[in-house]
């Protein structure tokens, strides 16, 4: 058995009521501090969790962010396609004047040294030209030229002017044959 010594004089000595609240309270400390410990483990792990998910959920949010600016720019640049497509349809729906403008050729390249087109206007359903002749005879060349064209259903004369120092004005308007 063990051999209790106490040195302490017995007027310092706990007594029983007293000890067994000090071991009690003691024990209460102990589990309480081990408690507490845990309880601020379980906070930081918390913390570091919780900072781990955050820092996670950021980068799929910017990774996201990247993939919707990127669709959007995808998505602009489609729209654009769409117009372009849209125009160049229309442009391609739109009659065309290429043929009327190889059927005027033949009438320009025949036209007299001395005279020039001022002006010239080609569009799907007609042709209209102002032609200045210098002199009479360059005129009735090309008037006798264009009685042999058979490329226009019809040929008018729209203007016709003289002056002394510039010649003759003339207009013509061409027709073509809808063939």
């Amino acid at each position: 058995m063990a051999v209790k010594l106490n040195l302490l004089p017995q007027d310092y000595a706990v007594s029983d009521s007293v000890a067994l609240v000090l071991k009690i309270a003691r024990t209460l400390n102990i589990i309480l501090l081990g408690i507490f410990v845990v309880s601020g483990l379980l906070m930081a792990a918390y913390f570091i969790f919780s900072s781990v998910t955050i820092k996670s959920l950021n980068t799929t949010n910017n990774t996201l962010k990247n993939q919707i600016q990127s669709l959007q720019t995808a998505q602009q640049q489609v729209i654009l396609l769409k117009d372009r497509l849209g125009k160049i349809k229309r442009a391609y729906t739109k009659p065309s004047a290429v043929k009327n403008l190889t059927l005027v050729e033949p009438i320009l390249a025949s036209l007299p040294n001395t005279s020039s087109v001022s002006e010239l206007n080609i569009d799907p359903q007609k042709t209209a030209m102002t032609v200045n002749f210098k002199t009479n005879s360059a005129l009735t060349v090309f008037m006798s030229n264009l009685g042999t064209q058979t490329s226009f259903s019809g040929i008018s004369l729209d203007s016709f002017s003289y002056s002394p120092s510039d010649g003759y004005f003339v207009g013509f308007s061409f027709v073509p044959n809808l063939k």
